[in-house]
Protein backbone atom coordinates (compact mmCIF):
# COMPACT_ATOMS: atom_id res chain seq x y z
CA UNK A 1 0.00 0.00 0.00
CA UNK A 2 1.25 3.47 -0.87
CA UNK A 3 -0.25 6.94 -0.82
CA UNK A 4 -1.31 8.62 -4.03
CA UNK A 5 1.46 11.23 -3.72
CA UNK A 6 4.04 8.44 -4.10
CA UNK A 7 2.53 7.57 -7.47
CA UNK A 8 2.76 11.19 -8.56
CA UNK A 9 6.50 11.06 -7.77
CA UNK A 10 7.19 8.40 -10.45
CA UNK A 11 5.37 10.33 -13.21
CA UNK A 12 6.70 13.14 -15.36
CA UNK A 13 4.87 16.42 -14.65
CA UNK A 14 1.30 15.16 -14.24
CA UNK A 15 -1.58 17.50 -13.53
CA UNK A 16 -3.49 16.50 -10.41
CA UNK A 17 -6.55 17.17 -8.36
CA UNK A 18 -7.87 15.53 -5.20
CA UNK A 19 -6.50 14.10 -1.99
CA UNK A 20 -2.82 13.12 -2.31
CA UNK A 21 -2.81 11.17 0.96
CA UNK A 22 -5.42 8.59 -0.02
CA UNK A 23 -3.99 5.05 0.27
CA UNK A 24 -3.84 3.00 -2.96
CA UNK A 25 -4.22 -0.76 -2.48
CA UNK A 26 -4.09 -1.88 -6.11
CA UNK A 27 -4.29 -0.77 -9.73
CA UNK A 28 -5.92 -2.06 -12.91
CA UNK A 29 -6.88 -0.97 -16.42
CA UNK A 30 -10.03 -3.15 -16.30
CA UNK A 31 -12.95 -1.59 -14.39
CA UNK A 32 -14.40 -5.08 -13.79
CA UNK A 33 -11.37 -5.95 -11.66
CA UNK A 34 -11.59 -2.87 -9.42
CA UNK A 35 -11.67 -3.44 -5.69
CA UNK A 36 -12.25 -0.81 -2.97
CA UNK A 37 -9.21 1.41 -2.55
CA UNK A 38 -7.79 0.77 -6.03
CA UNK A 39 -6.64 3.15 -8.77
CA UNK A 40 -8.24 2.86 -12.21
CA UNK A 41 -6.12 3.51 -15.32
CA UNK A 42 -8.26 4.74 -18.20
CA UNK A 43 -6.54 3.65 -21.42
CA UNK A 44 -7.78 4.33 -24.94
CA UNK A 45 -7.97 1.11 -26.98
CA UNK A 46 -8.74 -0.07 -30.50
CA UNK A 47 -12.28 -1.23 -29.65
CA UNK A 48 -13.17 0.80 -26.56
CA UNK A 49 -11.96 3.75 -24.50
CA UNK A 50 -11.20 3.20 -20.83
CA UNK A 51 -12.42 6.72 -20.06
CA UNK A 52 -15.95 5.47 -20.74
CA UNK A 53 -15.63 3.09 -17.77
CA UNK A 54 -14.41 5.57 -15.14
CA UNK A 55 -17.82 5.82 -13.50
CA UNK A 56 -18.13 2.04 -13.39
CA UNK A 57 -14.73 1.87 -11.70
CA UNK A 58 -15.78 4.49 -9.14
CA UNK A 59 -18.99 2.59 -8.37
CA UNK A 60 -16.88 -0.48 -7.67
CA UNK A 61 -14.72 1.37 -5.16
CA UNK A 62 -11.93 3.11 -7.09
CA UNK A 63 -10.51 6.04 -5.13
CA UNK A 64 -8.40 7.57 -7.91
CA UNK A 65 -8.03 7.59 -11.68
CA UNK A 66 -5.11 7.80 -14.10
CA UNK A 67 -6.41 9.38 -17.30
CA UNK A 68 -5.59 11.31 -20.44
CA UNK A 69 -8.74 13.45 -20.26
CA UNK A 70 -9.69 16.11 -17.66
CA UNK A 71 -11.92 15.18 -14.75
CA UNK A 72 -15.61 14.96 -15.83
CA UNK A 73 -17.85 17.49 -14.15
CA UNK A 74 -19.86 14.82 -12.35
CA UNK A 75 -16.82 13.14 -10.70
CA UNK A 76 -16.37 14.16 -7.07
CA UNK A 77 -13.50 16.62 -6.50
CA UNK A 78 -12.24 14.45 -3.64
CA UNK A 79 -11.43 11.62 -6.05
CA UNK A 80 -7.76 11.69 -7.00
CA UNK A 81 -7.47 12.53 -10.69
CA UNK A 82 -4.06 12.21 -12.38
CA UNK A 83 -4.02 13.57 -15.92
CA UNK A 84 -1.09 12.67 -18.19
CA UNK A 85 -0.54 12.52 -21.98
CA UNK A 86 -0.24 8.70 -22.23
CA UNK A 87 -1.78 6.43 -19.59
CA UNK A 88 -0.59 3.27 -21.32
CA UNK A 89 3.07 4.27 -21.14
CA UNK A 90 2.70 5.39 -17.50
CA UNK A 91 0.86 2.33 -16.22
CA UNK A 92 3.95 0.12 -15.87
CA UNK A 93 5.75 2.59 -13.61
CA UNK A 94 2.58 3.23 -11.62
CA UNK A 95 1.81 -0.46 -11.12
CA UNK A 96 5.41 -1.20 -10.14
CA UNK A 97 5.22 1.54 -7.50
CA UNK A 98 1.84 0.35 -6.16
CA UNK A 99 3.08 -3.22 -5.75
CA UNK A 100 6.42 -2.33 -4.18
CA UNK A 101 8.66 -2.71 -7.24
CA UNK A 102 8.55 -6.53 -7.03
CA UNK A 103 11.08 -7.23 -9.80
CA UNK A 104 13.79 -5.60 -7.69
CA UNK A 105 13.31 -8.45 -5.19
CA UNK A 106 14.02 -11.37 -7.56
CA UNK A 107 16.09 -12.10 -10.67
CA UNK A 108 14.30 -11.22 -13.91
CA UNK A 109 15.26 -12.53 -17.35
CA UNK A 110 13.52 -10.97 -20.37
CA UNK A 111 13.62 -12.96 -23.62
CA UNK A 112 12.74 -11.31 -26.91
CA UNK A 113 12.98 -12.43 -30.53
CA UNK A 114 10.73 -14.01 -33.14
CA UNK A 115 11.44 -17.67 -32.39
CA UNK A 116 12.85 -19.67 -29.49
CA UNK A 117 11.43 -17.66 -26.57
CA UNK A 118 9.20 -20.40 -25.18
CA UNK A 119 11.79 -23.17 -25.47
CA UNK A 120 14.32 -20.96 -23.71
CA UNK A 121 11.98 -20.36 -20.76
CA UNK A 122 11.57 -24.13 -20.34
CA UNK A 123 15.33 -24.69 -20.41
CA UNK A 124 15.99 -21.90 -17.93
CA UNK A 125 13.15 -23.04 -15.67
CA UNK A 126 14.79 -26.48 -15.50
CA UNK A 127 18.23 -24.97 -14.76
CA UNK A 128 16.86 -22.76 -11.96
CA UNK A 129 15.11 -25.80 -10.45
CA UNK A 130 18.28 -27.93 -10.71
CA UNK A 131 20.21 -25.16 -8.93
CA UNK A 132 17.74 -25.20 -6.04
CA UNK A 133 15.93 -22.01 -7.03
CA UNK A 134 12.20 -21.35 -7.28
CA UNK A 135 11.32 -20.32 -10.87
CA UNK A 136 8.40 -18.37 -12.20
CA UNK A 137 7.51 -18.23 -15.91
CA UNK A 138 5.49 -15.76 -17.97
CA UNK A 139 5.17 -16.93 -21.54
CA UNK A 140 3.14 -17.85 -24.57
CA UNK A 141 1.82 -21.16 -23.22
CA UNK A 142 1.20 -20.50 -19.51
CA UNK A 143 1.98 -18.28 -16.56
CA UNK A 144 3.27 -20.49 -13.74
CA UNK A 145 4.81 -20.12 -10.31
CA UNK A 146 4.48 -21.56 -6.81
CA UNK A 147 2.76 -24.71 -8.06
CA UNK A 148 0.07 -22.70 -9.89
CA UNK A 149 -0.43 -22.68 -13.66
CA UNK A 150 -2.66 -20.27 -15.58
CA UNK A 151 -3.37 -20.27 -19.32
CA UNK A 152 -1.60 -17.37 -21.01
CA UNK A 153 -4.04 -14.84 -22.44
CA UNK A 154 -1.18 -13.07 -24.22
CA UNK A 155 2.59 -13.46 -24.27
CA UNK A 156 3.22 -10.23 -22.34
CA UNK A 157 0.33 -9.21 -20.05
CA UNK A 158 -0.82 -5.62 -19.60
CA UNK A 159 1.38 -3.72 -17.17
CA UNK A 160 -1.06 -3.73 -14.23
CA UNK A 161 -1.63 -7.50 -14.53
CA UNK A 162 2.09 -8.11 -15.01
CA UNK A 163 3.19 -6.22 -11.89
CA UNK A 164 0.48 -7.93 -9.84
CA UNK A 165 1.85 -11.31 -11.00
CA UNK A 166 5.34 -10.25 -9.98
CA UNK A 167 4.01 -9.27 -6.54
CA UNK A 168 2.37 -12.70 -6.19
CA UNK A 169 5.60 -14.38 -7.26
CA UNK A 170 7.64 -12.54 -4.64
CA UNK A 171 5.11 -13.51 -1.97
CA UNK A 172 5.35 -17.15 -3.17
CA UNK A 173 9.12 -17.18 -2.79
CA UNK A 174 10.02 -17.07 -6.48
CA UNK A 175 13.74 -16.44 -6.91
CA UNK A 176 14.01 -16.16 -10.71
CA UNK A 177 11.36 -15.13 -13.24
CA UNK A 178 11.82 -16.09 -16.87
CA UNK A 179 9.72 -13.97 -19.16
CA UNK A 180 8.91 -13.91 -22.85
CA UNK A 181 8.96 -10.29 -23.98
CA UNK A 182 6.89 -9.58 -27.09
CA UNK A 183 7.50 -6.71 -29.49
CA UNK A 184 3.92 -5.57 -28.85
CA UNK A 185 4.57 -5.51 -25.10
CA UNK A 186 7.72 -3.46 -25.56
CA UNK A 187 6.15 -1.02 -28.01
CA UNK A 188 3.10 -0.51 -25.80
CA UNK A 189 5.14 0.09 -22.64
CA UNK A 190 3.92 -2.99 -20.72
CA UNK A 191 7.47 -3.69 -19.47
CA UNK A 192 8.10 -0.22 -18.05
CA UNK A 193 8.84 -0.47 -14.34
CA UNK A 194 10.58 -3.87 -14.66
CA UNK A 195 14.08 -4.34 -13.25
CA UNK A 196 15.84 -6.83 -15.51
CA UNK A 197 18.98 -8.80 -14.72
CA UNK A 198 19.38 -10.20 -18.24
CA UNK A 199 17.87 -9.36 -21.61
CA UNK A 200 18.08 -12.04 -24.32
CA UNK A 201 17.76 -11.58 -28.08
CA UNK A 202 17.17 -14.86 -29.97
CA UNK A 203 16.54 -13.82 -33.60
CA UNK A 204 14.40 -11.69 -35.87
CA UNK A 205 12.47 -13.20 -38.76
CA UNK A 206 9.25 -12.32 -40.54
CA UNK A 207 6.28 -11.94 -38.21
CA UNK A 208 3.97 -9.24 -36.85
CA UNK A 209 4.50 -6.94 -39.83
CA UNK A 210 0.76 -6.35 -39.76
CA UNK A 211 1.41 -4.44 -36.52
CA UNK A 212 4.90 -2.97 -37.00
CA UNK A 213 4.63 -2.28 -40.73
CA UNK A 214 8.21 -3.17 -41.68
CA UNK A 215 11.26 -5.06 -40.44
CA UNK A 216 13.05 -1.94 -39.23
CA UNK A 217 10.25 -0.90 -36.89
CA UNK A 218 9.91 -4.52 -35.73
CA UNK A 219 13.62 -4.56 -34.90
CA UNK A 220 13.47 -1.18 -33.15
CA UNK A 221 10.62 -2.44 -30.96
CA UNK A 222 12.74 -5.42 -29.90
CA UNK A 223 15.72 -3.13 -29.30
CA UNK A 224 13.78 -1.18 -26.68
CA UNK A 225 14.57 -3.94 -24.15
CA UNK A 226 18.28 -3.22 -24.57
CA UNK A 227 18.17 0.54 -25.16
CA UNK A 228 15.52 1.63 -22.67
CA UNK A 229 14.78 -1.04 -20.06
CA UNK A 230 18.07 -2.76 -19.23
CA UNK A 231 20.00 0.51 -18.68
CA UNK A 232 17.52 1.79 -16.06
CA UNK A 233 17.25 -1.48 -14.13
CA UNK A 234 17.62 -1.10 -10.38
CA UNK A 235 19.85 -4.20 -10.44
CA UNK A 236 22.80 -2.00 -11.42
CA UNK A 237 24.65 -4.52 -13.61
CA UNK A 238 22.25 -5.98 -16.19
CA UNK A 239 23.64 -7.90 -19.17
CA UNK A 240 22.46 -8.40 -22.76
CA UNK A 241 22.81 -11.96 -24.13
CA UNK A 242 22.62 -11.78 -27.93
CA UNK A 243 22.63 -14.43 -30.69
CA UNK A 244 25.45 -13.43 -33.03
CA UNK A 245 24.40 -16.00 -35.65
CA UNK A 246 21.33 -13.92 -36.44
CA UNK A 247 21.95 -10.88 -38.71
CA UNK A 248 19.81 -8.65 -36.53
CA UNK A 249 21.52 -10.07 -33.44
CA UNK A 250 24.88 -9.12 -34.94
CA UNK A 251 23.57 -5.61 -35.53
CA UNK A 252 22.10 -5.39 -32.04
CA UNK A 253 25.41 -6.46 -30.48
CA UNK A 254 27.12 -3.58 -32.31
CA UNK A 255 24.45 -1.07 -31.38
CA UNK A 256 24.05 -2.00 -27.71
CA UNK A 257 26.34 0.38 -25.84
CA UNK A 258 24.62 1.04 -22.50
CA UNK A 259 25.01 -2.44 -20.98
CA UNK A 260 27.59 -5.25 -21.31
CA UNK A 261 26.96 -7.77 -24.11
CA UNK A 262 27.53 -11.52 -23.81
CA UNK A 263 27.45 -13.08 -27.29
CA UNK A 264 26.41 -16.63 -28.11
CA UNK A 265 26.52 -18.44 -31.44
CA UNK A 266 28.60 -20.77 -33.57
CA UNK A 267 31.42 -18.29 -34.16
CA UNK A 268 34.61 -18.66 -32.12
CA UNK A 269 34.45 -14.96 -31.23
CA UNK A 270 31.29 -15.56 -29.16
CA UNK A 271 31.71 -15.93 -25.42
CA UNK A 272 29.45 -19.00 -25.64
CA UNK A 273 30.08 -21.19 -28.70
CA UNK A 274 30.37 -24.89 -29.60
CA UNK A 275 33.74 -26.61 -29.32
CA UNK A 276 32.44 -29.98 -30.49
CA UNK A 277 28.74 -30.71 -30.80
CA UNK A 278 26.75 -33.55 -32.37
CA UNK A 279 23.15 -33.22 -33.56
CA UNK A 280 21.15 -36.36 -34.26
CA UNK A 281 17.87 -38.21 -33.83
CA UNK A 282 18.54 -38.79 -30.13
CA UNK A 283 19.31 -35.15 -29.41
CA UNK A 284 22.28 -32.85 -28.93
CA UNK A 285 25.53 -33.62 -27.14
CA UNK A 286 28.99 -32.10 -26.93
CA UNK A 287 30.94 -29.27 -25.36
CA UNK A 288 30.42 -25.52 -25.32
CA UNK A 289 33.02 -22.87 -24.60
CA UNK A 290 31.76 -20.48 -21.90
CA UNK A 291 33.24 -17.53 -19.99
CA UNK A 292 34.00 -19.92 -17.12
CA UNK A 293 35.54 -22.63 -19.32
CA UNK A 294 34.39 -25.64 -21.38
CA UNK A 295 30.99 -27.11 -20.46
CA UNK A 296 29.96 -30.61 -21.54
CA UNK A 297 26.26 -31.25 -21.94
CA UNK A 298 23.61 -33.42 -23.53
CA UNK A 299 20.00 -32.74 -24.44
CA UNK A 300 17.06 -34.76 -25.73
CA UNK A 301 16.03 -31.82 -27.89
CA UNK A 302 17.22 -31.88 -31.48
CA UNK A 303 17.85 -29.51 -34.36
CA UNK A 304 20.23 -26.60 -34.87
CA UNK A 305 17.59 -24.18 -33.62
CA UNK A 306 17.56 -26.00 -30.28
CA UNK A 307 21.34 -25.76 -30.15
CA UNK A 308 20.84 -21.98 -30.34
CA UNK A 309 18.30 -22.19 -27.51
CA UNK A 310 20.71 -24.25 -25.40
CA UNK A 311 23.55 -21.77 -26.00
CA UNK A 312 21.22 -18.94 -24.96
CA UNK A 313 20.29 -20.82 -21.78
CA UNK A 314 23.95 -21.41 -20.97
CA UNK A 315 24.74 -17.73 -21.56
CA UNK A 316 21.98 -16.62 -19.16
CA UNK A 317 22.97 -19.24 -16.60
CA UNK A 318 26.54 -17.96 -16.73
CA UNK A 319 25.39 -14.40 -16.07
CA UNK A 320 23.24 -15.55 -13.13
CA UNK A 321 26.12 -17.54 -11.68
CA UNK A 322 24.63 -21.03 -11.75
CA UNK A 323 27.08 -23.94 -11.24
CA UNK A 324 28.03 -26.12 -14.21
CA UNK A 325 26.34 -29.22 -12.81
CA UNK A 326 23.00 -27.42 -12.42
CA UNK A 327 23.23 -26.22 -16.01
CA UNK A 328 23.97 -29.74 -17.25
CA UNK A 329 21.24 -31.35 -15.13
CA UNK A 330 18.65 -28.76 -16.11
CA UNK A 331 19.28 -29.04 -19.84
CA UNK A 332 19.32 -32.84 -19.70
CA UNK A 333 15.95 -32.91 -17.87
CA UNK A 334 13.98 -31.13 -20.62
CA UNK A 335 12.55 -33.90 -22.78
CA UNK A 336 10.08 -31.82 -24.78
CA UNK A 337 8.65 -28.32 -24.91
CA UNK A 338 4.85 -28.43 -25.42
CA UNK A 339 4.00 -27.93 -29.08
CA UNK A 340 7.63 -27.53 -30.09
CA UNK A 341 8.64 -30.50 -32.23
CA UNK A 342 6.44 -32.55 -29.90
CA UNK A 343 6.23 -36.24 -30.79
CA UNK A 344 2.84 -37.93 -30.98
CA UNK A 345 3.22 -41.71 -30.48
CA UNK A 346 2.39 -43.57 -33.66
CA UNK A 347 2.79 -47.02 -35.20
CA UNK A 348 2.48 -45.37 -38.59
CA UNK A 349 5.53 -43.24 -39.12
CA UNK A 350 7.01 -40.44 -37.04
CA UNK A 351 4.39 -37.83 -36.14
CA UNK A 352 5.22 -34.36 -34.80
CA UNK A 353 3.33 -31.20 -33.85
CA UNK A 354 5.09 -27.84 -33.90
CA UNK A 355 4.06 -24.24 -33.26
CA UNK A 356 6.06 -23.04 -36.28
CA UNK A 357 4.00 -20.13 -37.59
CA UNK A 358 6.78 -18.04 -39.16
CA UNK A 359 8.79 -18.86 -42.30
CA UNK A 360 12.05 -19.21 -40.41
CA UNK A 361 10.56 -21.42 -37.69
CA UNK A 362 9.02 -23.75 -40.27
CA UNK A 363 12.30 -23.88 -42.20
CA UNK A 364 14.24 -24.78 -39.05
CA UNK A 365 11.83 -27.49 -37.92
CA UNK A 366 11.82 -29.16 -41.33
CA UNK A 367 15.61 -29.00 -41.42
CA UNK A 368 15.71 -30.82 -38.08
CA UNK A 369 13.32 -33.49 -39.36
CA UNK A 370 15.40 -34.09 -42.47
CA UNK A 371 18.21 -35.28 -40.19
CA UNK A 372 16.09 -38.19 -38.94
CA UNK A 373 13.99 -39.09 -41.95
CA UNK A 374 14.12 -42.47 -43.66
CA UNK A 375 11.06 -41.99 -45.85
CA UNK A 376 9.29 -38.84 -46.93
CA UNK A 377 8.12 -35.74 -45.08
CA UNK A 378 4.43 -34.77 -45.27
CA UNK A 379 3.64 -31.34 -43.87
CA UNK A 380 0.17 -30.11 -42.90
CA UNK A 381 0.18 -26.34 -42.48
CA UNK A 382 -1.66 -23.05 -42.93
CA UNK A 383 -1.55 -19.45 -41.68
CA UNK A 384 -3.61 -17.50 -39.16
CA UNK A 385 -6.11 -14.83 -40.10
CA UNK A 386 -5.98 -11.14 -39.12
CA UNK A 387 -2.19 -11.29 -39.04
CA UNK A 388 0.70 -10.53 -41.40
CA UNK A 389 -0.61 -11.45 -44.87
CA UNK A 390 2.75 -11.03 -46.59
CA UNK A 391 4.23 -14.09 -44.88
CA UNK A 392 1.56 -16.51 -46.19
CA UNK A 393 3.10 -17.32 -49.59
CA UNK A 394 6.53 -17.35 -47.94
CA UNK A 395 5.28 -19.95 -45.46
CA UNK A 396 3.93 -22.03 -48.33
CA UNK A 397 7.26 -21.85 -50.12
CA UNK A 398 9.19 -22.93 -47.00
CA UNK A 399 6.80 -25.85 -46.48
CA UNK A 400 7.44 -27.02 -50.03
CA UNK A 401 11.21 -26.49 -49.75
CA UNK A 402 11.46 -28.74 -46.71
CA UNK A 403 8.81 -31.37 -47.51
CA UNK A 404 8.03 -34.01 -50.06
CA UNK A 405 4.29 -33.40 -49.93
CA UNK A 406 2.33 -30.47 -48.49
CA UNK A 407 -1.28 -30.36 -47.29
CA UNK A 408 -2.45 -26.74 -47.15
CA UNK A 409 -5.20 -26.14 -44.61
CA UNK A 410 -6.66 -23.63 -42.15
CA UNK A 411 -4.93 -22.49 -38.98
CA UNK A 412 -6.87 -19.91 -36.93
CA UNK A 413 -8.76 -17.99 -39.63
CA UNK A 414 -10.22 -15.64 -37.01
CA UNK A 415 -12.40 -13.10 -38.86
CA UNK A 416 -10.99 -13.84 -42.34
CA UNK A 417 -12.30 -16.16 -45.02
CA UNK A 418 -10.33 -19.43 -44.65
CA UNK A 419 -10.42 -19.95 -48.43
CA UNK A 420 -8.64 -16.66 -49.05
CA UNK A 421 -5.87 -17.52 -46.58
CA UNK A 422 -5.45 -21.01 -48.05
CA UNK A 423 -5.12 -19.62 -51.57
CA UNK A 424 -2.41 -17.19 -50.44
CA UNK A 425 -0.44 -20.02 -48.82
CA UNK A 426 -1.00 -22.22 -51.88
CA UNK A 427 0.55 -19.50 -54.05
CA UNK A 428 3.91 -20.00 -52.35
CA UNK A 429 3.73 -23.80 -52.62
CA UNK A 430 3.12 -23.49 -56.36
CA UNK A 431 5.85 -20.88 -56.80
CA UNK A 432 8.34 -23.33 -55.36
CA UNK A 433 7.43 -25.80 -58.10
CA UNK A 434 4.93 -28.13 -56.46
CA UNK A 435 1.97 -29.31 -58.56
CA UNK A 436 -1.58 -30.05 -57.36
CA UNK A 437 -2.14 -33.64 -56.28
CA UNK A 438 -4.23 -35.81 -58.58
CA UNK A 439 -5.60 -39.11 -57.32
CA UNK A 440 -3.97 -42.23 -58.77
CA UNK A 441 -5.90 -45.25 -59.93
CA UNK A 442 -6.01 -46.71 -56.42
CA UNK A 443 -7.07 -43.34 -55.07
CA UNK A 444 -4.38 -43.17 -52.43
CA UNK A 445 -0.85 -42.89 -53.78
CA UNK A 446 1.03 -39.62 -53.34
CA UNK A 447 3.86 -38.32 -55.47
CA UNK A 448 6.69 -36.11 -54.15
CA UNK A 449 6.67 -32.52 -55.33
CA UNK A 450 2.89 -32.29 -55.09
CA UNK A 451 0.38 -30.75 -52.69
CA UNK A 452 -3.24 -31.07 -51.62
CA UNK A 453 -5.61 -28.35 -50.39
CA UNK A 454 -8.09 -29.32 -47.63
CA UNK A 455 -9.43 -26.25 -45.86
CA UNK A 456 -10.95 -28.13 -42.91
CA UNK A 457 -8.04 -28.75 -40.53
CA UNK A 458 -9.44 -31.95 -39.02
CA UNK A 459 -10.08 -33.39 -42.47
CA UNK A 460 -6.59 -32.35 -43.58
CA UNK A 461 -4.97 -34.14 -40.64
CA UNK A 462 -7.13 -37.23 -41.21
CA UNK A 463 -6.19 -37.28 -44.90
CA UNK A 464 -2.48 -37.01 -44.12
CA UNK A 465 -2.66 -39.79 -41.51
CA UNK A 466 -4.45 -42.01 -44.00
CA UNK A 467 -1.53 -41.62 -46.42
CA UNK A 468 1.20 -42.08 -43.83
CA UNK A 469 3.54 -45.07 -44.00
CA UNK A 470 5.85 -46.50 -41.36
CA UNK A 471 9.06 -44.82 -42.58
CA UNK A 472 7.48 -41.42 -43.26
CA UNK A 473 7.41 -38.27 -41.14
CA UNK A 474 4.22 -36.26 -40.64
CA UNK A 475 4.55 -32.69 -39.38
CA UNK A 476 1.43 -30.75 -38.38
CA UNK A 477 2.59 -27.15 -38.05
CA UNK A 478 1.25 -23.79 -36.95
CA UNK A 479 -0.76 -24.31 -33.77
CA UNK A 480 1.50 -26.42 -31.56
CA UNK A 481 0.35 -26.18 -27.95
CA UNK A 482 -2.91 -24.38 -28.76
CA UNK A 483 -6.09 -26.14 -27.69
CA UNK A 484 -8.53 -24.18 -29.83
CA UNK A 485 -9.28 -23.03 -33.35
CA UNK A 486 -10.58 -19.48 -33.68
CA UNK A 487 -13.22 -18.96 -36.36
CA UNK A 488 -15.21 -15.72 -36.69
CA UNK A 489 -14.34 -14.63 -33.18
CA UNK A 490 -15.30 -17.94 -31.53
CA UNK A 491 -12.73 -20.34 -30.09
CA UNK A 492 -13.68 -23.95 -30.69
CA UNK A 493 -11.88 -26.80 -28.87
CA UNK A 494 -9.16 -28.11 -31.19
CA UNK A 495 -5.81 -29.63 -30.29
CA UNK A 496 -3.66 -30.95 -33.15
CA UNK A 497 -2.22 -33.59 -30.80
CA UNK A 498 -5.64 -34.92 -29.80
CA UNK A 499 -6.87 -34.95 -33.39
CA UNK A 500 -3.76 -36.85 -34.46
CA UNK A 501 -4.23 -39.44 -31.70
CA UNK A 502 -7.86 -39.93 -32.72
CA UNK A 503 -7.05 -40.34 -36.41
CA UNK A 504 -4.06 -42.62 -35.77
CA UNK A 505 -6.21 -44.84 -33.55
CA UNK A 506 -9.02 -44.85 -36.10
CA UNK A 507 -6.70 -45.95 -38.90
CA UNK A 508 -5.05 -48.58 -36.69
CA UNK A 509 -8.46 -50.02 -35.87
CA UNK A 510 -9.43 -50.12 -39.55
CA UNK A 511 -6.25 -52.01 -40.33
CA UNK A 512 -6.93 -54.46 -37.51
CA UNK A 513 -10.43 -55.14 -38.83
CA UNK A 514 -9.23 -55.63 -42.41
CA UNK A 515 -6.31 -57.78 -41.25
CA UNK A 516 -3.80 -55.96 -43.45
CA UNK A 517 -2.50 -52.51 -44.22
CA UNK A 518 -4.22 -50.72 -47.04
CA UNK A 519 -2.03 -50.90 -50.15
CA UNK A 520 -0.77 -47.66 -51.60
CA UNK A 521 -1.05 -45.63 -48.38
CA UNK A 522 2.36 -44.11 -48.99
CA UNK A 523 4.40 -41.59 -50.83
CA UNK A 524 6.10 -43.29 -53.73
CA UNK A 525 9.31 -44.77 -52.33
CA UNK A 526 12.63 -43.65 -53.71
CA UNK A 527 11.22 -41.16 -56.20
CA UNK A 528 12.88 -37.78 -56.54
CA UNK A 529 10.69 -34.70 -56.04
CA UNK A 530 9.43 -33.29 -59.32
CA UNK A 531 10.86 -29.86 -58.43
CA UNK A 532 14.35 -31.35 -58.11
CA UNK A 533 15.03 -29.29 -54.99
CA UNK A 534 13.91 -31.40 -52.07
CA UNK A 535 16.77 -32.75 -50.00
CA UNK A 536 19.44 -30.65 -51.71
Amino acid sequence: MIELKEILAVLDTPSFGGDTTVPILGVTHDSRQIEPGWLFAAMPGEKSDGHDFVRDALRRGAVAALAEKPRPADVNEAIGWICIPNTRRALGKVAAAVYGRPTSKMALVGITGTNGKTSLTYLLEAIVTAAGGNPGVIGTITYRWGGKTKPAARTTPEASDLQWMFKEMVESGVTHTLMEVSSHGLHLGRLDGCDFDVGVFTNLTQDHLDYHGNFEDYYLAKRMLFDELLPVSAKGNPVAAINLDDPYGERLARETAKVPVLRYGTRAECEVHPLKVSLGISGISGTLQTPSGPLSLESRLTGSFNLENIMAAVAVAQVLGFPAQAIRDGIRSVEVVPGRLERVPSERGFVFVDYAHTPDALKNVLAALRIIRAGRIITVMGCGGDRDRTKRPVMGKEAAAGSDFVVVTSDNPRSEDPGTIVRQVEQGVKEYGFAPHSEQTNGLQLRPGHYQVIADRREAIAWAVKHLRKEDILLVAGKGHETYQEIEGVRYPFDDRDVLREELTKNLNLESVSGHKTPGNAISGGEKPTSGRIGE
